[in-house]
């Protein structure tokens, strides 16, 4: 007896990870057929696309079982999406930054990531409305691009005076933003938009705060005129009426 419960005390500890380990991958697999399934029904046709049924009949994946790992659609697309953006987007962005000096590297990487919502329009609809819907902003996906990509930016500009680093950031982030939500409305068109990100960035580095900071070809140059000079205008002499 003595040895049957020695045996069976040594056997189940090993037993049991093993079957919860066999639950766990189960579960990540289901987990992923719903990731899937949502970045899929995104891609297609954005935020609006993405319903808990045609979700489940994707991934095969019950309603029952999605509502109990998630809770609601809005968390769902939250949770599919934060796997996007930190595959495809955040793992990627520390090598978006090029060139010669700081201002040119902080182009870059503004040009390289609004290059990711113009190859994935219906993404960039489902990323904004996702945010919008978030009740978690402490650790939703709105947190988590401003924890990934402010280091970058504050890298970036580590040598420049502290003060006017946090105004240029904060220029560019509400740049930025404005042109998602003037895209999304077909106000603008993905393409002006390479085009506002280069010329606020240039118009900032002008700024003597940038000095050494900018290639010299940035250097503000004050326009010029070929217009003539004015000829002086004289008045003819008034004269008054006797009384």
């Amino acid at each position: 007896m003595t040895s049957t419960g020695n045996a069976a005390a040594t056997v189940a500890p090993t037993a049991l990870p093993t079957g919860g380990a066999r639950l766990q991958r189960s579960q990540h697999a289901r987990r992923t057929r719903i990731f899937e399934a949502v970045l899929d029904l995104a891609r297609e046709g954005g935020y609006e696309a993405v319903q808990l049924r045609p979700v489940s009949e994707r991934s095969g994946v019950g309603l029952d079982t999605i509502y109990r790992y998630f809770g609601s659609r809005d968390r769902l697309i939250s949770a599919a999406m934060t796997v996007w953006v930190q595959r495809g987007w955040f793992d990627l962005a520390p090598s978006w930054a090029q060139g010669d000096t700081p201002a040119e590297r902080l182009l870059t990487l503004y040009h390289r990531s609004w290059q990711m919502w113009e190859q994935n329009p219906n993404m960039m609809d489902t990323f904004v409305n996702a945010v919008l819907a978030e009740t978690d902003q402490e650790h939703g996906l709105a947190a988590m691009g401003v924890a990934v990509l402010v280091p970058i930016r504050e890298a970036i500009l580590a040598d420049v005076e502290a003060d006017y680093r946090h105004d240029v950031l904060n220029v560019l982030s509400h740049v930025y933003h404005s042109a998602m939500t003037h895209v999304l409305r077909g106000e603008l068109d993905y393409s002006e938009v390479y085009t506002i990100l280069e010329h606020t960035v240039k118009r900032l580095a002008q700024h003597p705060a940038m000095d050494g900071h900018r290639p010299p070809t940035w250097d503000y140059q004050p326009p010029t005129t070929n217009k003539p000079p004015k000829k002086p205008t004289h008045k003819k002499p008034t004269t008054q009426k006797r009384k």
